[in-house]
């Protein structure tokens, strides 16, 4: 971090609200690590709370204003946070300066050579294949990720000893504006956020200031594919296309599945991966231009991919003993449709998701798409609403999503009480299904304790 005209500056004592969230916790972390005193708190500190605790940040359950001691000399904030909140206003009262985690996140980073990844879906995934293959090829980055990774000791965050970082940019929130990167990978655009934007148009634009926000030399990896990512940045002069269409630059090429791999032909390079789905070949070669920049050829590539198995709840597999369980964190329309479209291609038997709709806005503004998305499962089970940070929206339920659904022909059922639904789940899954539990709340949690279950009554196997 540069000295001048940086936040951290001339400060050792930082409190961050709502710090067990991905993007937050990411900084405590790096923050302990770079040897300040660190407290924070969570409505619900959860798993990450107890990890920020081993690592020696004292975190507490709930906002209260007695949480900010008076010698506090910088508070950081998530965007979920508002300015009713117990100790932003004590912040306020006492004159401690308060920002939003992104500005947190672009002292950080700012000043270095920055890889910043941008895109509706897609981004954490690129961010954390590109993180590794720097990593393994020894260029030791500073990463920002927004997922939990295997790699980064189950963190979501590292401190490297060169001068590059890699960050994912998140565009909730407008929160990427305060980046300034030197290399910005955009996956997709799509609609999403509508509390945040008014529409296709106002997120093609918050992209287009984000490029504009760039260091000089910005070089842009773009998937072409996409017609919003084409029109964002169609006026910008160093850019590179990819994606399965023959107009990009670069064409994806000789795309084959494979038992326990995809193999796939870029120009005269071949690659594989171990994560499955057009879209992470869609998020691999992404991730390889951007290797490419230092150096980085196919054989460093593959190598690094060998031992990428994804993202923590992005599709993960989390327990096998004639079904199969996966957690997964889709909760948008289009990542539920390529995350089943992937599962249909390995698998022929029954498919059972249970999903946890996210956000009152999102459900309203989504649930036709939602349920053609979910075309690919053969049993809908649906759970109440997670509203984050949002208050209920009268007649906006998961019933929305159902009905539609419904109408499809397909099988499906809306449940009040996890616990209901966990016991009708262990009533009629059988050898041979796949179960995926989605959605970005507390969903995980119900996945848990459905496998605790499971494991109470049988025999049981965890994935190699």
């Amino acid at each position: 971090m540069k000295t001048s005209d940086n936040i951290f500056t001339g400060i050792k004592n930082i409190h961050l609200i709502g710090v067990s969230g991905i993007g937050m916790s990411g900084i405590a972390e790096f923050l302990v690590q770079k040897k300040y005193n660190v407290t924070g708190s969570d409505l619900n500190p959860g798993s990450s709370g107890r990890r920020l605790t081993a690592h020696g940040v004292k975190v507490y359950e709930g906002h209260k204003a007695e949480n900010l001691s008076e010698d506090t000399e910088l508070v950081i904030y998530t965007s979920a946070v508002n300015e009713e909140n117990e100790e932003l206003k004590k912040s306020r009262e006492l004159n401690i300066k308060a920002v939003k985690r992104a500005e947190a996140l672009g002292s950080i980073v700012n000043e270095m050579f920055m890889i910043a990844v941008c895109g509706t879906h897609g981004k954490t995934t690129t961010t954390s294949m590109i993180a590794k293959i720097l990593i393994d090829n020894k260029l030791d980055p500073t990463v920002f990720v927004g997922g939990n990774l295997d790699f980064l000791d189950g963190g979501a965050s590292r401190i490297g000893k060169s001068n590059i970082a890699i960050v994912e940019a998140d565009e909730y929130d407008r929160s990427f504006l305060k980046l300034k990167p030197d290399i910005t990978v955009i996956t997709n655009i799509e609609e999403d956020h509508l509390d945040i934007y008014k529409d296709i148009n106002d997120i093609k634009d918050s992209f287009r200031e984000f490029l504009k926000n760039g260091k000089e030399d910005l070089k842009i990896i773009a998937c072409g594919d996409d017609a919003n990512v084409t029109d964002v940045i169609k006026d910008f002069p160093k850019k590179i296309t990819y994606g399965f269409k023959k107009t990009n630059d670069i064409v994806i090429t000789s795309a084959g599945y494979e038992k326990s791999s995809i193999a796939f032909q870029i120009g005269n390079e071949f690659l594989r991966i171990k994560v499955f789905g057009n879209h992470n070949i869609l998020n691999s070669t992404a991730a390889y231009i951007a290797a490419n920049n230092f150096g980085i050829k196919s054989e460093g590539f593959n190598e690094s991919m060998k031992t990428f198995s994804g993202v923590k709840r992005r599709m993960e597999l989390k327990y096998v003993n004639g079904i199969k369980i996966y957690d997964d964190y889709a909760h948008h329309p289009t990542e539920v449709k390529v995350t089943l479209e992937a599962m249909r291609r390995l698998h022929e038997g029954r498919i059972i998701t249970i999903f946890q709709p996210h956000l009152y806005t999102r459900t309203r503004d989504f649930y036709k798409e939602f349920a053609e998305a979910f075309k690919n499962t053969d049993l809908l089970l649906l759970t109440k609403i997670y509203p984050a940070r949002e208050e209920s929206i009268q007649g906006v339920t998961s019933g929305l999503i159902l009905n539609e659904f419904l109408s499809t022909g397909k099988e499906g059922k809306y449940f009040e009480d996890n616990d209901k639904l966990i016991s009708e789940l262990e009533s009629i899954c059988k050898d041979g299904d796949v179960i995926i539990f989605q959605g970005a709340g507390d969903i995980t949690d119900i996945c848990s304790k459905f496998i605790k279950r499971m494991k109470k009554n049988q025999n049981w196997t965890v994935p190699l």
